[in-house]
């Protein structure tokens, strides 16, 4: 398919933004740095998905009525001017936890917005691959940012580590400035079904609640995933992250047409199942091939499920209400990645991360399971 110019930029831009975003992964290890626990890891990195879980309905709403134009910039002007505030604090119960919610709050803006032109500007039978594109950026920076910013830290220091990051959104800012966006032109009647009315729509609950699982075990695993490694003497210690980049470019990249060919929820229930596995297999892992191929099995499922199940949740709503959908399946995936956050920190802190992966793996696996399933039946349903 081609990409119109707007697709190009709005892609552009969020691969800087997600760099400065995401280059946040290494903030486990600054905590522990600073004494912190395995508990305060998950405290202080779900921090944003509280902010994300309160500001994304805003987006939405915000996004079906004015410019999503404005969003984009307004998120990589306060994420730029988030990361450079890191300097001056080092407190991890005060500063962190209160910087850490102003950043979800810029992703919550910036990915909404992003998401939706995304959709908008690509044709309905080329959407998942439109995402799937839009999404690849986001996943080379979660190897990428982690790994450059480490040698950053190494070479340099923090402070480096946070102007640097600083600098790649406001990059962001600028490429965002020349995407053309018209103002939106949803009829003012149909714009005004709220959130409650939204999830009456069943097939829509579903996606919702899967997204939760993916969310919550996707974050899991980006959140404790360098600190795990680093415990059993596995280096690099971003492993991990470059192998899930690297299959989940492979991927996207030559076959990201399947589910838009085959259909989303034939493509996901595999998929899903593959998922759940392989955080499991992450878990038991004692070197350097193991967890690789945990990361590995991780980039192959999860690379054309995620914007699969976005694309499911824009195709079961109708126009009028597309960034309102696009930004409940966000709160979804943060919320869960918040609850998952916290309650796996205390987890991995009182009993090890063998145990927070293992659960966490057979937990999502069935949740997955039943969630297709139910998915699959409310389809079949509509049809009869």
């Amino acid at each position: 398919m081609k990409f119109s110019k707007n697709i190009i930029l709005i892609t552009l831009s969020a691969f800087f933004f997600f760099y400065a975003y995401h280059a946040f992964l290494i903030l486990p290890i600054r905590v522990i740095s600073l004494g912190g626990t395995e508990f305060d890891i998950g405290l202080v990195m779900s921090m944003a998905g509280i902010s994300t879980l309160l500001v994304t309905p805003i987006s939405g709403l915000l996004g079906d009525i004015y410019k999503k134009k404005y969003l984009l910039t307004s998120g990589a002007l306060l994420l730029a001017l988030i990361n450079f505030l890191f300097i001056y604090f080092d407190s991890i119960y005060y500063s962190y936890l209160i910087l850490r919610f102003f950043q979800g709050c810029a992703f919550s803006l910036f990915f909404v917005s992003a998401g939706t032109l995304i959709a908008e500007n690509s044709l309905e039978e080329n959407q998942t691959q439109a995402l799937g594109f839009f999404g690849i950026f986001a996943i080379v920076n979660h190897a990428l940012a982690p790994t450059i910013s480490i040698e950053i830290i190494n070479f340099f220091s923090y402070d480096y580590f946070f102007i640097s990051s600083s600098i790649a959104s406001i990059i962001a800012f600028f490429i965002a400035l020349s995407i053309n966006v018209k103002n939106s032109m949803v009829d003012e009647r149909k714009n005004g079904q709220n959130f409650t009315q939204l999830l009456k729509n069943k097939k829509l609950k579903i996606v919702c609640f899967i997204m939760f699982l993916v969310g919550g075990s996707f974050l899991t695993c980006l959140n404790f995933a360098a600190v795990f490694t680093k415990s059993i003497n596995v280096l690099p210690i971003t492993i991990f992250f470059l192998s899930y980049t690297v299959i989940a470019l492979i991927m996207r990249i030559f076959f990201g047409w399947l589910p838009d060919k085959y259909g989303q929820v034939t493509f996901c229930k595999p998929a899903l199942i593959l998922y759940g596995l392989s955080i499991g297999i992450l878990g038991l892992s004692i070197n350097y091939i193991s967890v690789m191929s945990a990361g590995i099995l991780f980039g192959i499922s999860h690379a054309l499920v995620y914007p699969s199940i976005y694309t499911l949740a824009l195709r079961f709503t109708d126009i009028s209400n597309k960034s309102k959908a696009f930004s409940t399946c966000s709160v979804s995936f943060t919320f869960g990645g918040m609850i998952f956050s916290i309650i796996y920190g205390l987890i991995a802190e009182t009993y090890s991360f063998k145990v927070m992966f293992l659960s966490c793996s057979i937990i999502v696996t069935l949740g997955f399971y039943c969630l297709i399933k139910l998915l699959e039946k409310e389809i079949l349903n509509e049809y009869r």
